[in-house]
């Protein structure tokens, strides 16, 4: 038999939980992950390297909540060089077996048109793709192709799906080092970035690298630089050296244009690149400015910078990596913004590290940190929004049984059970707070709208709304302002409507005064905002 390794959970993914979940004693259990790859193939969980070998691997979790979904970050690298990257989702609790023994899940209907000794030739032979004895009648060709068949896939998965991942074996193969630094300089120029660019106000910028300690002996990267303001300030206030990396053409140019006015061009570079291929290991301290899915896509890339590199983020957090230092600022119009900083070093050692280490650990275990996820709060105290006012907002709204209408902070649900119930759409309604999402799924189940309504657990700002085509929000000022990244990621079109409180420094189409009714001692507003979303003119 082979031996199992005791591993500590990485990139844990907490997704959304049943209610009836919380009202129930937590069991927890080990999980077997068995995962099938070639003898000479290695495996990288979370980041790290593992070192056991066979076409069998099994690995055996730290104790997890029995029916909760966890997930490990999974790098492939095959004997060829080639490398896969997966994240292999499991149930705490139920074994879970994986199977990456090719390179490519699909080979047969990519790779037939490029082999290679049949390029000379594609005019002729693309027709005849559909009749492969065609192709085959040649006795060279028939004896090598069981040894070759598993190399070509491997051969043909490099370019169309691998180039963007190269940077991690190329962190573990020197050799390869060289002409991976070339790639991030010239992206696709089809390439799309990832997030609308909304600057950083800059008391907030001024905070960012005062809380990072910068000084004139670091090395400023600013991953999505924008408008070049954080690496100018770097320069210019610390005498720090500075990098500035971003995927929009339009962003680079205006960050060129800030490095000349500001005279910092011997200490500034800005370079059009992926930020998920760039190589950051000069940096000693990085800042970033993106989605949360963002930055945990970021981590495993973050976990290998030198120990004691200083990683900043404006507004959202690195999912349950605990932050050294958390702290608020205020910009000039009063809204409140979050920075975070971590530090990147040796991991502490924890009551959870003590309670695994009584198992027995083989030598070759992987080791990758787990860090218990914090408990998150609500952002605001619950106050339901009054039903003539949930009716006036997807009035607004336009509401049809073609859309599908988010709610952001659902409380009660009752936003999201009107839109079924009134419009027959598709609704989600999201909440932090457990007590709420069982007043939403009550409200959902006594509404009969369970097939148009899905309520769940999660922080609102690691949502995708892209999906939606109006969203609700209550919330106020400076977390409306917090959510325009997301919000700005769905379609043209869509629809912002929010109650009382506007998004600032955005224009609303707009603006309705609404009376709740007998009972309430004041008129409520609705604004009606329009994606994407237009600034106001100063």
């Amino acid at each position: 038999m082979r031996p199992r390794f005791w591993l500590t959970l990485s990139a844990l993914l907490t997704l959304s939980v049943p209610v009836a979940l919380w009202a129930q004693r937590t069991v927890l259990a080990s999980t077997l992950i068995t995962i099938h790859v070639p003898a000479d193939a290695k495996i990288e969980i979370g980041g790290y390297m593992t070192k056991s070998t066979g076409e069998v691997r099994h690995f055996v979790t730290p104790p997890l909540q029995v029916g909760r979904e966890y997930s490990y970050d999974l790098v492939i690298t095959y004997a060829d060089g080639t490398v896969r990257r997966e994240v292999i989702s499991f149930i705490g609790g139920k074994p879970a077996t994986f199977d990456f023994r090719k390179a490519k899940p699909k080979p047969p209907d990519k790779a037939e048109p490029k082999k290679p000794t049949e390029d000379k030739k594609p005019p002729e032979k693309k027709p005849e793709d559909k009749k492969p004895p065609e192709k085959k009648p040649p006795v060279d060709k028939k004896p090598p192709e069981k040894k070759s068949e598993d190399k070509k896939p491997v051969e043909d998965k490099k370019p169309p799906e691998l180039e963007p991942e190269d940077k991690k074996p190329v962190e573990k193969i020197p050799e390869d080092k060289k002409p991976a630094e070339k790639k991030p300089k010239e992206p696709p120029p089809d390439r799309k970035p990832d997030v609308i660019f909304v600057p950083t106000p800059q008391p907030v910028v001024e905070a960012m690298l005062q809380l990072a300690k910068v000084t004139k002996e670091d090395v400023v990267y600013d991953l999505g630089c924008g408008d070049g303001r954080i690496v100018v300030t770097a320069a210019k206030k610390y005498g720090a050296r500075a990098k500035g990396i971003d995927l929009d053409p339009q962003r680079i140019k205006e960050s060129l244009d800030n490095v000349r006015k500001n005279g910092v061009e011997n200490l500034v570079t800005i370079e059009r690149a992926d930020l998920f291929e760039a190589d950051l290991s000069e940096a000693t301290v990085i800042t970033l400015y993106l989605l949360p899915e963002l930055n945990l896509k970021l981590r495993p890339k973050l976990q290998k910078l030198k120990p004691g590199t200083r990683i900043v983020s404006h507004d959202f957090d690195m999912g349950d990596w605990k932050p050294h230092r958390h702290i608020t600022v205020t910009d000039e119009n009063g809204l409140e913004h979050d920075v975070y900083l971590w530090i990147i070093g040796e991991p502490e050692k924890t009551d959870k590290d003590k309670s695994d280490s009584q198992l027995p650990l083989p030598g070759d275990a992987a080791l990758v940190i787990l860090q218990e996820k914090p408990k998150l709060k609500p952002d605001v105290v619950y106050v339901p929004t009054p039903q003539k006012v949930v009716e006036k907002m997807l009035e607004v709204a336009k509401v049809t049984a073609n859309d599908v209408v988010y709610d952001l902070g659902c409380g009660d649900g009752r936003i999201v059970v009107t839109a079924a119930r009134l419009y027959g759409c598709k609704a989600v309604g999201y909440d932090i707070d457990p007590e709420r999402v069982k007043e939403s799924l009550e409200n959902v189940r006594k509404n009969g709208v369970q097939d148009l309504v899905t309520i769940e657990q999660r922080d609102i700002f690691t949502v995708d709304v892209s999906p939606a085509t109006v969203v609700c929000l209550y919330l106020l000022p400076n977390l409306n302002a917090k959510l325009v990244p997301q919000l700005q990621k769905m379609k043209p079109g869509s629809r912002v409507v929010t109650h009382d409180f506007r998004i600032p420094g955005y224009k609303h189409v707009q603006e309705f005064e609404v009376d709740p009714g007998e009972g309430f001692a004041r008129k409520h507003h609705v604004y009606l905002y329009i994606i994407p979303l237009q600034k106001e003119e100063k």
